[in-house]
């Protein structure tokens, strides 16, 4: 299955292409208060629930609220009843990504502020060996764009659906460098 990955200097492709030592980043590093490029105010931020919590006068939530995993039944504020919520998240999970786009866009590369890329030939191979080196077993899959508050770290908003963002994950709590070897991707003309 390939992919592409933008980078923002040609000569970063070098580790993809030669094989070489990457560095994989949290989630967190690419929130910022603003939409713009690779950032997002929502990133690595989960949003999981039968209702809009940031709508209910129940919640007042700052930025770095996190509620893990809750159910409220049956209950009542000062007479007014609470709308029964079942097995809600709302927290911020960290966790090393890599993204990469469905599709090779002059358009999108712009929009991102990137210069060079290259195309990954087996994305399920690159998982395999960062898996390996990680120890961890990661996800991965297409992110799903939505209207909705739903959110988590394949479900983002839909003003990033120009992304067309294909993302490998991995529950961890720290930046983390690997070695690829040669062969795993190809360079590509923007």
């Amino acid at each position: 299955m390939e992919k592409y990955l933008y980078l923002t200097k040609k000569e970063w492709c070098l580790n993809w292409l030669n094989g070489g030592e990457i560095p994989i980043n949290l989630a967190s590093h690419y929130k910022s208060s603003e939409r713009s490029g690779i950032m997002t105010p929502d990133e690595n931020r989960i949003h999981e629930s039968t209702k809009d919590l940031n709508k209910l006068k129940l919640f007042k939530f700052t930025d770095n609220a996190s509620i893990p995993k809750f159910t409220i039944k049956n209950m009542e504020i000062d007479g007014v009843k609470v709308p029964d919520i079942i097995d809600a998240r709302y927290e911020l999970e960290d966790g090393l990504i890599l993204s990469f786009c469905n599709k090779i866009s002059k358009d999108i590369a712009l929009r991102l502020n990137k210069k060079a890329c290259v195309k990954i030939l087996d994305v399920n191979k690159l998982k395999q060996i960062i898996d390996t080196q990680l120890g961890l077993i990661g996800d991965m899959g297409s992110c799903i764009y939505t209207n909705s508050y739903t959110r988590n770290h394949f479900t983002k908003s839909q003003d990033d659906a120009w992304q067309s963002e294909y993302r490998l994950f991995w529950k961890h709590n720290k930046n983390e460098n690997v070695i690829l070897p040669k062969g795993l991707a190809e360079a590509v003309e923007l």
